[in-house]
Protein backbone atom coordinates (compact mmCIF):
# COMPACT_ATOMS: atom_id res chain seq x y z
CA UNK A 1 0.00 0.00 0.00
CA UNK A 2 1.81 3.38 -0.57
CA UNK A 3 1.16 6.33 0.85
CA UNK A 4 0.74 9.58 -1.11
CA UNK A 5 2.87 11.51 1.60
CA UNK A 6 0.45 14.71 1.34
CA UNK A 7 -1.43 16.40 4.60
CA UNK A 8 -4.34 15.00 5.68
CA UNK A 9 -6.34 17.75 5.35
CA UNK A 10 -5.82 17.50 1.54
CA UNK A 11 -7.11 13.91 1.24
CA UNK A 12 -9.89 14.68 3.34
CA UNK A 13 -10.90 17.20 1.71
CA UNK A 14 -10.79 16.38 -1.97
CA UNK A 15 -10.80 12.67 -2.94
CA UNK A 16 -13.51 10.46 -2.74
CA UNK A 17 -13.12 6.65 -2.81
CA UNK A 18 -11.07 7.73 -5.73
CA UNK A 19 -9.20 3.94 -6.06
CA UNK A 20 -9.72 0.44 -5.54
CA UNK A 21 -6.90 -0.06 -3.63
CA UNK A 22 -8.89 2.56 -1.04
CA UNK A 23 -12.09 0.92 -1.19
CA UNK A 24 -10.44 -2.62 -0.34
CA UNK A 25 -8.95 -0.68 2.93
CA UNK A 26 -11.91 1.37 4.26
CA UNK A 27 -12.23 -0.76 7.03
CA UNK A 28 -8.67 0.49 8.22
CA UNK A 29 -9.68 4.37 7.66
CA UNK A 30 -11.78 6.74 9.55
CA UNK A 31 -14.95 6.40 8.73
CA UNK A 32 -15.66 9.63 8.62
CA UNK A 33 -13.00 10.11 5.74
CA UNK A 34 -12.12 8.75 2.60
CA UNK A 35 -8.62 8.59 1.90
CA UNK A 36 -6.57 7.84 -0.82
CA UNK A 37 -3.46 5.83 -0.54
CA UNK A 38 -2.44 5.24 -3.70
CA UNK A 39 -0.21 7.97 -5.13
CA UNK A 40 -0.65 7.09 -8.78
CA UNK A 41 -4.22 7.08 -8.99
CA UNK A 42 -4.40 10.37 -6.78
CA UNK A 43 -1.72 12.17 -9.44
CA UNK A 44 -3.63 11.13 -11.88
CA UNK A 45 -6.71 13.15 -11.07
CA UNK A 46 -8.01 16.92 -11.31
CA UNK A 47 -8.47 18.47 -8.34
CA UNK A 48 -10.70 21.46 -8.23
CA UNK A 49 -9.62 24.71 -8.23
CA UNK A 50 -6.07 23.61 -9.10
CA UNK A 51 -5.67 24.57 -13.42
CA UNK A 52 -3.87 21.35 -15.45
CA UNK A 53 -0.33 22.40 -16.93
CA UNK A 54 1.73 19.93 -16.59
CA UNK A 55 2.28 17.16 -19.25
CA UNK A 56 2.61 14.80 -15.74
CA UNK A 57 -1.33 14.68 -15.66
CA UNK A 58 -2.09 11.42 -18.07
CA UNK A 59 -5.60 12.29 -17.46
CA UNK A 60 -6.55 15.73 -17.00
CA UNK A 61 -9.94 15.56 -18.03
CA UNK A 62 -10.75 12.95 -15.25
CA UNK A 63 -12.27 15.49 -12.77
CA UNK A 64 -12.85 14.32 -8.97
CA UNK A 65 -16.28 15.20 -8.16
CA UNK A 66 -16.73 12.46 -5.14
CA UNK A 67 -16.72 15.50 -2.45
CA UNK A 68 -18.83 17.46 -3.99
CA UNK A 69 -21.44 14.95 -4.08
CA UNK A 70 -21.69 14.95 -0.59
CA UNK A 71 -22.46 18.86 -0.16
CA UNK A 72 -25.49 20.55 -0.26
CA UNK A 73 -27.88 21.35 -3.18
CA UNK A 74 -25.91 24.85 -4.66
CA UNK A 75 -22.70 24.38 -3.54
CA UNK A 76 -20.03 24.53 -6.10
CA UNK A 77 -16.66 24.27 -7.75
CA UNK A 78 -14.51 25.10 -10.59
CA UNK A 79 -11.80 23.14 -12.75
CA UNK A 80 -9.15 24.99 -14.77
CA UNK A 81 -7.64 23.82 -17.88
CA UNK A 82 -4.61 24.97 -19.56
CA UNK A 83 -2.59 22.32 -21.21
CA UNK A 84 -0.65 22.03 -23.74
CA UNK A 85 -1.00 18.53 -25.68
CA UNK A 86 -3.54 16.01 -24.71
CA UNK A 87 -5.24 13.50 -26.18
CA UNK A 88 -8.97 12.76 -26.19
CA UNK A 89 -9.56 9.23 -27.21
CA UNK A 90 -8.32 9.12 -30.85
CA UNK A 91 -8.39 12.88 -31.11
CA UNK A 92 -5.05 14.98 -30.90
CA UNK A 93 -5.79 18.39 -29.57
CA UNK A 94 -3.72 20.90 -28.13
CA UNK A 95 -3.54 24.06 -26.47
CA UNK A 96 -6.71 22.93 -24.14
CA UNK A 97 -7.63 26.24 -22.05
CA UNK A 98 -10.30 26.94 -20.19
CA UNK A 99 -13.11 26.06 -17.22
CA UNK A 100 -15.85 24.27 -15.83
CA UNK A 101 -18.32 24.88 -13.10
CA UNK A 102 -19.90 21.74 -11.29
CA UNK A 103 -23.29 23.01 -9.19
CA UNK A 104 -24.56 20.12 -6.89
CA UNK A 105 -28.26 19.58 -7.47
CA UNK A 106 -30.78 17.12 -6.19
CA UNK A 107 -30.37 15.20 -9.47
CA UNK A 108 -26.46 15.12 -9.31
CA UNK A 109 -24.11 18.00 -11.11
CA UNK A 110 -25.04 20.56 -13.38
CA UNK A 111 -21.81 21.39 -15.44
CA UNK A 112 -21.66 24.66 -17.63
CA UNK A 113 -18.18 25.94 -19.00
CA UNK A 114 -16.02 26.76 -21.86
CA UNK A 115 -13.09 24.93 -23.37
CA UNK A 116 -10.76 25.94 -26.48
CA UNK A 117 -8.44 23.34 -28.25
CA UNK A 118 -6.92 22.98 -31.67
CA UNK A 119 -6.46 20.03 -33.52
CA UNK A 120 -4.83 19.28 -37.10
CA UNK A 121 -6.52 18.65 -40.03
CA UNK A 122 -6.06 19.22 -43.71
CA UNK A 123 -7.55 22.13 -45.60
CA UNK A 124 -9.47 20.97 -48.65
CA UNK A 125 -8.08 23.42 -51.41
CA UNK A 126 -4.45 23.29 -50.92
CA UNK A 127 -4.35 19.96 -48.84
CA UNK A 128 -1.91 21.42 -46.55
CA UNK A 129 -2.25 20.74 -42.83
CA UNK A 130 -3.33 23.55 -40.78
CA UNK A 131 -4.49 23.63 -37.10
CA UNK A 132 -7.93 24.43 -36.81
CA UNK A 133 -9.29 26.13 -33.53
CA UNK A 134 -12.56 24.58 -31.51
CA UNK A 135 -14.71 25.76 -28.96
CA UNK A 136 -17.17 24.13 -27.52
CA UNK A 137 -20.05 24.56 -24.68
CA UNK A 138 -20.47 22.26 -21.38
CA UNK A 139 -24.18 22.93 -20.38
CA UNK A 140 -24.96 19.14 -18.74
CA UNK A 141 -26.16 17.90 -16.22
CA UNK A 142 -24.54 14.32 -14.61
CA UNK A 143 -26.92 12.50 -12.70
CA UNK A 144 -26.29 10.90 -9.77
CA UNK A 145 -26.34 8.08 -8.79
CA UNK A 146 -25.55 6.09 -11.83
CA UNK A 147 -28.51 4.22 -11.43
CA UNK A 148 -30.80 6.81 -12.69
CA UNK A 149 -29.10 8.06 -15.63
CA UNK A 150 -30.24 7.30 -19.64
CA UNK A 151 -27.26 8.39 -21.09
CA UNK A 152 -23.76 6.79 -20.04
CA UNK A 153 -22.12 9.96 -20.96
CA UNK A 154 -24.04 11.61 -18.18
CA UNK A 155 -23.45 9.41 -15.26
CA UNK A 156 -21.08 9.80 -12.03
CA UNK A 157 -19.92 6.63 -11.04
CA UNK A 158 -20.18 5.00 -7.33
CA UNK A 159 -16.12 6.00 -7.26
CA UNK A 160 -16.87 10.02 -8.02
CA UNK A 161 -14.81 9.87 -10.53
CA UNK A 162 -16.16 11.85 -13.74
CA UNK A 163 -14.46 10.92 -17.12
CA UNK A 164 -15.27 14.13 -19.71
CA UNK A 165 -13.12 13.14 -22.40
CA UNK A 166 -16.21 11.06 -24.15
CA UNK A 167 -18.12 13.47 -24.28
CA UNK A 168 -15.95 16.17 -24.66
CA UNK A 169 -14.45 14.44 -27.88
CA UNK A 170 -17.62 14.44 -28.66
CA UNK A 171 -18.56 18.20 -28.81
CA UNK A 172 -15.18 18.88 -30.11
CA UNK A 173 -15.57 16.27 -33.71
CA UNK A 174 -18.62 18.20 -33.90
CA UNK A 175 -17.00 21.56 -34.04
CA UNK A 176 -14.08 20.81 -36.80
CA UNK A 177 -15.94 22.06 -39.89
CA UNK A 178 -16.94 20.14 -42.91
CA UNK A 179 -14.66 21.58 -45.23
CA UNK A 180 -11.84 23.03 -43.51
CA UNK A 181 -10.41 25.52 -45.48
CA UNK A 182 -6.66 27.13 -44.06
CA UNK A 183 -7.91 30.84 -44.80
CA UNK A 184 -9.94 32.07 -46.60
CA UNK A 185 -8.03 33.84 -49.33
CA UNK A 186 -6.56 29.72 -50.05
CA UNK A 187 -5.93 29.74 -53.66
CA UNK A 188 -5.97 25.83 -53.61
CA UNK A 189 -4.20 23.42 -56.34
CA UNK A 190 -3.31 23.97 -60.32
CA UNK A 191 -6.17 21.94 -61.88
CA UNK A 192 -3.76 20.87 -64.48
CA UNK A 193 -0.22 20.30 -62.50
CA UNK A 194 -1.37 19.98 -58.59
CA UNK A 195 1.03 22.91 -57.51
CA UNK A 196 0.28 24.89 -54.29
CA UNK A 197 -0.86 28.14 -55.67
CA UNK A 198 -0.38 29.72 -52.28
CA UNK A 199 3.59 28.84 -53.08
CA UNK A 200 3.90 29.82 -56.72
CA UNK A 201 1.74 30.28 -59.40
CA UNK A 202 1.96 28.21 -62.51
CA UNK A 203 4.02 29.49 -65.70
CA UNK A 204 2.68 26.79 -68.17
CA UNK A 205 -0.05 28.03 -70.98
CA UNK A 206 -3.62 27.09 -69.91
CA UNK A 207 -5.37 24.40 -70.78
CA UNK A 208 -7.94 24.96 -73.64
CA UNK A 209 -11.49 24.04 -72.25
CA UNK A 210 -13.96 22.25 -74.24
CA UNK A 211 -16.74 24.81 -75.23
CA UNK A 212 -19.43 22.08 -74.11
CA UNK A 213 -17.70 22.35 -70.06
CA UNK A 214 -16.86 26.20 -70.06
CA UNK A 215 -20.45 26.68 -67.81
CA UNK A 216 -18.16 24.28 -65.25
CA UNK A 217 -15.47 26.78 -65.03
CA UNK A 218 -17.30 29.39 -62.85
CA UNK A 219 -18.39 26.60 -60.71
CA UNK A 220 -14.59 25.35 -59.87
CA UNK A 221 -13.75 29.18 -58.96
CA UNK A 222 -16.38 29.26 -56.37
CA UNK A 223 -15.22 26.30 -54.84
Amino acid sequence: MLWIGLPLAVCTAFLYRCCDLCIAHASRLDARFYLCYNACDFLELQLPGVSVNSSSNRHPLRLNVGFLLHQGVGSNRSFDFDHPSVRIGELEVADLRGSIRFSRTSQGLYAQGDLQAATTVDCVRCLEAFSQRLEIRLDDLFVFPPGQASDPLLTIPETGILDLNPLVREYLVLDVPLRPVCRSACKGLCPECGNNLNLEPCSHPAAEVDPRLSGLKSLISQS
